[in-house]
């Protein structure tokens, strides 16, 4: 496209500054990122045949729990959004990452039923947990802006905020492909527990056990940025 102000003769490419890289603010946040994608895209992509072959349920009821997930998950992508450009980043990292593990492990890990008398709390549970998870843990990566604040806050340089945000998607994108062969393995480790006698009572009886105690885990790890943040201020204040 032709420009409105010619390009000057002598203009040159600015440097990329890679100084963030050296920052352990980076990589703690980067961390915090790719674990919590670790588990973060399993409960959309098991939960239609959780809710048909364990609670069963009707195979368009698993569908609605999906768009609950992805409806929700704007509004919470909005809030959480909204309180990075207010608070710090690592509070909201931790009201996500213990949001997100409460609704699995109280809500989808609660949600099991082997008979129709008792369907009906199932997908009560499952429903509350779609909101509450879509909430919280479809809002994580809107804090991506108040992470990007923190580290050209610690560096004091001027990076290219581009390149931060297209390296903490792609830190997103490496759980996207792990979780796959590793949700595989999780599965065939919860049909194994589950042959081993454990309460069928609770959705971790189940053969999706191990796949839903991983997705708590990697949910509360995520947010493991606030744990090093405050480790940090009582270190800094010890020494002063």
């Amino acid at each position: 496209m032709k420009p409105r102000i010619p390009v000057s003769p002598s203009a040159s490419a600015r440097r990329l500054d890679l100084g963030f890289l050296k920052l352990g603010t980076f990589w703690i946040l980067q961390a915090g990122n790719i674990i919590q994608s670790f588990g973060y895209f399993l409960p959309t992509t098991y939960l239609p045949t959780y809710s048909t072959s364990i609670v069963d349920l009707p195979a368009t009821m698993g569908t609605m729990l999906v768009s609950l997930f992805n409806a929700t998950s704007i509004f919470g992508g909005i809030a959480l959004g909204m309180l990075c450009d207010r608070f710090a980043v690592t509070n909201i990292l931790l009201l996500s990452s213990v949001g997100s593990a409460v609704s699995v492990f109280l809500f989808w890990g609660m949600a099991a039923s082997s008979d129709g008398g008792s369907s009906q709390t199932a997908l009560a549970l499952l429903t509350v947990f779609s909101i509450s998870y879509g909430f919280f843990a479809g809002g994580f990566s809107s804090t991506w802006s108040g992470v990007i604040t923190q580290i050209k806050q610690d560096s004091q340089s001027s990076m290219e905020t581009g390149l931060v945000f297209g390296l903490l998607a792609g830190g997103r994108g490496i759980g996207n492909v792990i979780s796959g062969p590793l949700s595989t393995v999780l599965i065939q480790q919860g049909s194994i527990s589950e042959s081993k006698g454990h309460d069928p009572g609770t959705a971790f009886g189940t053969e999706y056990g191990a796949l839903i105690l991983f997705t708590g885990i990697t949910a509360l790890f995520g947010g493991w940025g606030w744990i090093w943040r405050y480790l940090s201020s009582v270190v800094v204040r010890c020494t002063s």
